[in-house]
């Protein structure tokens, strides 16, 4: 089983680096199965959080939806699918400007909502996942984490009861990259009222909200199915190496054109191996920080510490907690009779070929984290969704010894939706 493990990894890499020179079109919903690639994939349901519904660049629409790697999954297995689909603009409008911050709405408007399509709202669900899920909230219908997408998407029911009701044959799970993501983003580990963060789900718990979701979805007879992992947040874009700022003037000047004003970058983030989250360039900017960076805690001259600073501290912190959700999941797919993927090998592999950068371009208000990652630095492009789709198949395929075709992938890294 554990080779099985690395050679779905390996799989991975070689799916999101390959890219093949064909395209298709299809319409906005796949409606009405055509004869499953397999009897497993009759009915398929994806659960998750944002990446699976289709979020990318602060905000989600039907043109984002359309996008997910889910879609995509669904129409290689020949399975209906049906998204709850939101009228556009969208519920928020995506960022369409990095620089201007104007959304696809026209406006800066963030907390703007058309509502569902209505021919969709009655109807069985193939994707039931809501952007800002965390591990708590598949089984629960209401946690801190619900919002107004919640309710729009699952109707009061939660993850699992609304994928339930679609009597599923084979399911996907991508969920826990919220239990670390907004502690990330905001460069602390631990829950602060100071930033409104709950910090990193403990692994205890973690490993109890997700055992108590599959043992219901299992519920479901003879059910098959993928786990994914989850993403180390601390390799997301959004995340940048602080001595950046005092070695690099060029960089340097871009980060405090979005900041509003010229910072001060203390020597010790010299060596420090710090990473500075983009996000604090807009707190300085709103006047809700001073324009001063410290890589260290309990600085006199820097009063509000290293909020939105990861340290190397941190950042092992982050590391040691995701490969454990990750050891849980992939051992909970070997119990459950479940594929199991890492999507790391991905990330890591885009990064390593400078898909990604290390270093965003904050003066480009189209592709700032390159052209695989959105406006938001951490949520993944329609062409990112075409990769992560292909490793998902590799490795349905090397579970279950099925056929599913890859998507096909044109020369610029897109793919049919």
């Amino acid at each position: 089983m554990n080779h099985t493990k690395l050679r779905v990894g390996a799989l991975a890499a070689v799916a999101f680096t390959v890219a093949a020179v064909a395209c298709t079109k299809d319409s906005v919903d796949v409606l009405s199965p055509t004869p499953a690639a397999n009897a497993i994939f009759q009915r398929y349901v994806a659960l998750g959080n944002s990446i699976t519904a289709g979020y990318q660049s602060s905000g989600i629409n039907d043109s984002t939806q359309r996008e997910s790697y889910a879609r995509l999954v669904a129409q290689q297995m020949h399975t209906g699918y049906v998204y709850p689909q939101l009228v556009n603009p969208g519920c928020p409008p995506p960022i369409a400007n990095f620089l201007t911050r104007i959304r696809t709405s026209g406006d800066t408007v963030s907390n703007s909502c058309k509502l569902r399509n209505p021919a969709t709202t009655l109807r069985i669900q193939n994707n039931v996942a809501v952007p800002g899920a965390t591990s708590f909230d598949p089984t629960a219908s209401t946690t801190t984490a619900s919002n107004i997408l919640t309710q729009l998407f699952l109707g009061g029911e939660t993850q699992v009861q609304r994928a339930l009701d679609a009597k599923p044959t084979f399911v996907s799970v991508w969920i826990g990259n919220n239990d670390v993501l907004d502690a990330a983003t905001k460069g602390v580990a631990v829950k602060t009222t100071a930033l409104n963060t709950a910090g990193i789900t403990d692994t205890t718990t973690f490993r109890a909200n997700y055992k108590k979701m599959v043992d219901q979805l299992k519920a479901q007879p003879d059910l098959k199915g993928i786990l994914i992992g989850v993403v180390n947040v601390t390799a997301i874009p959004a995340l940048f190496p602080a001595e950046s700022l005092l070695t690099n003037p060029t960089f340097k000047a871009k980060f405090d054109a979005i900041a509003g004003s010229a910072t001060t970058v203390l020597a010790n983030c010299v060596g420090s191996h710090a990473l500075i989250s983009y996000g604090i360039a807009g707190q300085i900017r709103a006047g809700t920080f001073p324009a001063l960076i410290s890589c260290q805690k309990n600085v006199p001259a820097a009063p509000v510490g290293d909020y939105f600073v990861l340290d190397s501290t941190e950042q092992r912190i982050f590391n040691t907690d995701i490969a454990r959700y990750n050891s849980y999941i992939a051992n909970k797919a070997d119990s459950a009779g479940f594929a199991y993927l890492d999507p790391n090998p991905l990330l890591y592999a885009l990064r390593a070929n400078g898909a990604i950068p290390t270093l965003p371009d904050f003066t480009n208000g189209t592709a700032p984290f390159g052209t695989y990652i959105s406006l938001d630095g951490a949520h993944p492009t329609g062409k990112t969704h075409c990769l992560a789709a292909n490793a998902i198949i590799a490795a349905i395929n090397l579970k279950y010894q099925t056929t599913l075709a890859p998507v096909t992938i044109d020369a610029n890294g897109k793919c049919g939706a």
